[in-house]
């Protein structure tokens, strides 16, 4: 058991991997905008889109979120939803015509938040004759197991976890058995089993950008992107065993991390044709400054006081304090895109991107050389593919688009139980529009489908074997946004 820690493979990855986002006009097109310019997402995605504008304009994009994650335990299937509000996007963007014959045609300037990651959501399990216990991992940890294979001074418990058990006596001392035991030990399992788990927060970046047009022909763009990061995990877990000594027991633990990040993005679009335009862009790694905290508590209750006195029947303790602050460097990151444009009726963008997930660095690298090896053996590169349409009835707009986002995970680095879950993730998209000469409004749903996650909920072990108690997550995620713009 470890401290609850974002130095770990899995937390780079969730501060590195991005789904699409930005406007309704680009997120009804799955984020397929790397080639066609004219919104204000595309200054976090290829900045050189920017150049396109023709005049300025100013929009804001409000977005509701539905998640729904189903949790599969002990043969039974548990769903639970999150609804949230954030906006993803707002934005202003200038254009100076220079009105020359050739060579610079328009500087623009731009200036956007954009919403990267979502990551909101809620899980619960339970059971109602659990054939283990939370405590079974306070005492494998208190007895040496994972170590010496001998019991833990008092003072040397971990204070996050075992410690808070002790100090609520739901584990205790028995210099005649010379280990820690709990009621379990002597009364056996049974008993009625909860476990909560949420997760909040998400990833903005704020653009500032300048884009060139070099004769309606070739368009580049620079961004530079400041991140905010937030991240929250808390779970909460139950057990009512209703022994003649312990009642009932739960425990919290909650994490979270605050950040900020700073990064570079440069891109070209080059239209070689009226019909055709071909995209590039590459985003340096964002460098992140990243300060966590950590609290938990355990609450017990007695119908026989376990304390000397034999009068105290309720019992809590609780631990918290602000972790090491650490810094991360995501990887690069490399997109390439293609867009044809067919008259004033369709336009249709295809976009690639690599990342390498196993270049994620997490520093001082001298402390951090554990995690960042766990890093290099579990991720590995992905690539994502999205594809969109726009087309166009007179004023009015239809969008559509899918997205594939390639698995980070190299599937060397688990086991054969977790091999399977290791999948991309799916999402599809659509999107209606209208639009006038100073003012439009878009809308769009999206629908994304992440891959089967296993969670461990805590540590068992008999006398031969030790495993962990597993969850299985499926997380769907629906956005509705809508994107109001003016122009001018």
């Amino acid at each position: 058991m470890a401290d609850a820690s974002a130095q770990s493979a899995n937390d780079a990855l969730l501060f590195s991997q991005h789904y699409a986002g930005g406007t309704a006009r680009s997120a009804g097109m799955s984020g397929a905008f790397g080639a066609l310019g004219g919104d204000l997402s595309v200054l976090s995605a290829n900045p050189a889109g920017l150049a396109v504008y023709r005049g300025s304009e100013i929009s804001f994009t409000p977005a509701l979120i539905f998640t729904n994650t189903s949790a599969k335990y002990g043969g039974n299937t548990f769903n639970e939803t999150n609804t949230g509000f954030v906006f993803n996007n707002i934005g202003y963007s200038y254009t100076k015509n220079r009105y020359s014959d050739k060579g610079l045609q328009t500087v623009s300037f731009g200036i956007a938040y954009n919403r990267l990651s979502d990551f909101s959501s809620d899980a619960y399990v339970k059971r109602q004759n659990a054939t283990s216990s939370l405590l079974d991992e306070f005492l494998f940890y208190a007895n040496g197991l994972n170590s010496t294979g001998f019991p833990v001074k008092e003072n040397d418990l971990h204070p996050f976890y075992e410690g808070l058990a002790y100090d609520t006596y739901a584990i205790d001392y028995s210099n005649d058995r010379n280990a820690y035991f709990s009621d379990y030990s002597d009364f056996g399992y049974g008993q009625p089993l909860y476990r909560s788990m949420s997760t909040r927060g998400g990833v903005g970046e704020y653009d500032i950008s300048l884009g060139l047009n070099f004769n309606h022909t070739l368009f580049w763009g620079a961004t530079l992107g400041i991140q905010s990061i937030y991240y929250q995990e808390k779970w909460y877990h139950d057990e009512t065993p209703e022994f003649d000594y312990m009642n009932y027991f739960n425990f919290r633990d909650e994490y979270a991390v605050n950040g900020v990040g700073i990064n570079f993005k440069t891109g070209v679009i080059y239209r070689p044709v009226q019909t055709l335009r071909l995209g590039a862009a590459i985003h340096t790694p964002t460098h992140c400054w990243m300060r966590p905290y950590h609290l938990t508590r355990m609450d017990t209750r007695w119908n026989i006081s376990p304390s000397d006195d034999g009068e105290k029947r309720f019992y809590f303790e609780t631990e918290s304090k602000p972790s090491e602050r650490y810094r991360m460097k995501t990887p690069w990151q490399y997109n390439l895109s293609v867009a044809t444009v067919i008259g004033r009726f369709a336009t249709v963008d295809a976009d690639v991107e690599i990342v390498d997930y196993s270049k994620c660095n997490i520093m001082p690298k001298s402390i951090y050389d554990i995690e960042n090896d766990d890093i290099q053996e579990i991720l590995k590169t992905a690539v994502n593919v999205k594809g969109g349409a726009e087309f166009r009835l007179g004023p009015v707009y239809l969008r559509g688009g899918v997205a594939y986002y390639g698995n980070p995970y190299d599937k060397n680095g688990f086991d054969a139980n977790i091999r399977s879950t290791l999948k991309g993730a799916m999402s599809y998209s659509g999107g209606i529009g209208f639009r006038n000469r100073d003012f439009y409004m878009d809308a769009a749903y999206s629908f994304l489908k992440r891959p089967e996650k296993i969670n461990n909920l805590y540590l068992s072990y008999n006398a031969t074997d030790e495993w962990y108690e597993q969850v299985k997550l499926q997380t769907i995620t629906n956005k509705v946004i809508i994107t109001f713009g003016f122009r001018f």
